[in-house]
């Protein structure tokens, strides 16, 4: 009986560590895919990212200069409908909102 119990303990561990990556890694990788999506970058025109601040789940704010853009991340089906693995998603960018700062251009 309790070579039964060790054996199915045994057979179920790697389902577990296939799971979901820990919260700190999941937000790496999603940080990663923000900052090298290149819909994000088009949409602040090229500039160099200053920031990413986290607005709720799945949204981030992206600033560059005086341009910000919203990049949401987007959950990706698992492949043969399986629910068990990192989870697979993709990066959709908004339209950048610039602020007009007057005085800028009269140099």
């Amino acid at each position: 009986m309790k070579l039964g119990i060790v054996t199915a303990a045994a057979l179920a561990l790697p389902l577990v560590a296939s799971a979901a990556l820990p919260p700190q890694y999941q937000r790496q990788k999603e940080l990663q895919a923000v900052i090298s999506n290149g819909d994000v970058e088009e949409a602040l025109d090229g500039a160099p990212i200053d920031s990413v601040t986290v607005v709720d789940e799945d949204v981030y704010l992206v600033r560059a200069g005086l341009c910000s853009v919203i990049a949401n991340i987007v959950s990706d089906p698992m492949p043969g409908g399986g629910w068990a693995g990192p989870r697979r998603f993709h990066v959709e960018a908004g339209e950048a909102a610039c602020e007009d700062v007057e005085g800028l251009d009269e140099e």
